[in-house]
């Protein structure tokens, strides 16, 4: 597994492609975040598990796939990458998954005015 995600870190970066001319290839990340943590959980909890989706198309553009498809900002760096999800709210979430495959999935919500945090742990293929 940690060189499947490897080679994608090097596509994503790297484009995939020696000319110009060439296609960039789909990158996608199919992640499962069985650990979870929020100020109401008391510890780490395993119930609930999460699972996102993130697609990087030929163009560069970054979206995230579960019941609807919308997109993301993929920040590409040489010890991560992020898929990043702005909310109306102005609150972020964000997606970070390193060259080994593991994860972390951060929700940043507001709803009705109060925070909401939560952070998921888990690993990508």
């Amino acid at each position: 597994m940690r060189g499947i995600i490897l080679a994608a870190f090097v596509l994503l970066a790297t484009g995939g492609a020696v000319g110009a001319e060439r296609a960039k290839p789909v990158q996608r990340f199919v992640c499962l975040f069985d650990k979870h943590i929020s100020p109401e959980t008391d510890g780490i909890s395993h119930k609930s598990p999460l699972t996102y989706e993130f697609t990087v198309d030929g163009t560069g553009q970054a979206f995230a796939v579960g019941k609807n498809i919308y997109p993301v900002r993929v920040v590409v760096g040489d010890r991560a990458v992020t898929f990043l999800e702005e909310l109306a709210s102005g609150a972020v979430q964000t997606t970070t998954i390193n060259p080994n495959g593991k994860a972390v999935h951060s929700r940043h919500t507001i709803l009705f005015g109060r925070f909401v945090p939560s952070q998921y742990y888990g690993t990508c293929k």
